[in-house]
């Protein structure tokens, strides 16, 4: 069995590329139901600017998603490499935005969906969740300088430069996921006129900003006739504004597509004094140095808790040997006597577990393995 990662992110892979390998929620759900029933161990990690497979297995994950999507250039991680690469993910080194703060409460999403559906056994679990105590203390350590924390962020500033600033602005917001009420917010909150499509009930209850007017999803095209501002951020695998149904105002529009599949048809782009900005058209920045050196220690310390974790885990059936050995060594020595057997039992797993954990601090990894694999042979007889 091999930790793997493989896939595509908006560093590497043209927008077009990303729109093929897009999962929806259940379609991922579904991807990694499969995955249990082939025996491999894998969590599905797809976002807006990724596409990326972490499996634990022999099967290599590039195959699997050539075989569920077709080809493409996809990045690859094995051992180590794809371990660092988990904790980068979460730390937001590979964002668009660096440090961003949706991309913690994405992989929350999709280590809970590959729990959900089994695919995820005590390795990537254990992976996901220390990478994610990571992001949170980077975020922390981040808090400290002022910066942009989301895509959304971002767009917002970028129509505010367009436009010369939002006050006053009718502004359209398709779609009313997380991404979506941000922009709303933002945008009201500098100002803007806004109203936003509601296809369908919220399952969280979440309600819109304050001062944000909701309106059918179906009477889009019909707000988007006045609207200088449109923000497109739907999980549709399908365009939600058509070229050949899309009026533009008289004074034109400034429009983000934060979508992946993209929400707004290219075409779009083309219309006489109209905007269109993409994921990949937003830019994406650098971070300063010493940040990022702050970054990296934050993240080591968290990667040798994992390892350390890992290490123990891989010795745990020849722990599980020895002390087995001593429950029955003492039993028998102590049979026909009037101690307690559970008790006896319950004293030399005790025993054992001092024994065995203590040594891992007093030597290194390497060592105490070849320890614990000579005493599983011993008491194997």
């Amino acid at each position: 069995m091999r930790l793997m990662a493989a896939g595509l992110d908006q560093r590497e892979s043209a927008l077009e590329t990303r729109e093929r390998f897009a999962f929806t929620a259940s379609a991922a759900e579904d991807f990694m139901r499969e995955m249990k029933g082939r025996g491999v161990e894998s969590v599905l990690l797809s976002t807006c600017n990724r596409t990326e497979l972490f499996v634990f297995a022999d099967e290599d994950p590039r195959d699997i998603l050539r075989e569920a999507r077709g080809d493409a250039d996809f990045f690859f991680f094995e051992g180590a490499g794809a371990v660092r690469h988990v904790f980068e993910v979460a730390a937001g080194l590979r964002s668009q935005i660096p440090v961003e703060d949706q991309i913690l409460g994405q992989m929350k999403n999709a280590l809970a969906a590959a729990r959900s559906v089994g695919s995820c056994g005590p390795t990537l679990s254990r992976l996901f969740q220390g990478a994610i105590s990571a992001g949170k203390d980077i975020r922390t350590e981040f808090k400290k300088r002022p910066h942009e924390t989301s895509v959304a962020q971002r767009a917002v500033r970028k129509v505010r430069e367009a436009l010369g600033g939002l006050e006053g602005a009718d502004a359209l917001v398709v779609g009313s996921g997380e991404i979506g009420m941000l922009c709303a917010s933002m945008l009201a909150a500098e100002g803007a006129s806004v109203t936003m499509t509601l296809h369908r009930r919220r399952k969280d209850g979440m309600k819109p900003p304050k001062g944000v007017r909701l309106i059918s999803y179906d009477d889009r095209y019909e707000a988007a006739k006045s609207s200088s501002v449109i923000v497109g951020a739907t999980a549709s695998p399908h365009y939600v504004l058509l070229a050949k149904d899309y009026e533009a105002p008289a004074g034109g529009a400034v429009i983000a597509d934060l979508a992946v599949p993209r929400d707004i048809e290219p075409a779009i782009g083309n219309f006489p004094n109209v905007t269109l900005y993409d994921m990949d058209s937003l830019g994406c920045d650098a971070l300063p140095a010493d940040l990022r050196a702050a970054i990296e220690r934050i993240m080591d310390e968290h990667i040798s808790r994992f390892y350390e974790w890992h290490h123990i885990h891989e010795c745990m059936p020849m722990i599980e040997e020895i002390r087995s050995f001593a429950e029955r060594e003492m039993a028998a020595e102590l049979s026909g006597s009037a101690y307690d057997c559970d008790a006896v039992r319950e004293a030399s797993r005790n025993m054992i577990n001092k024994l065995l954990f203590s040594l891992k601090e007093k030597v290194d990894m390497d060592m105490a393995k070849n320890c614990y694999s000579a005493l599983a042979k011993a008491a194997k007889g």
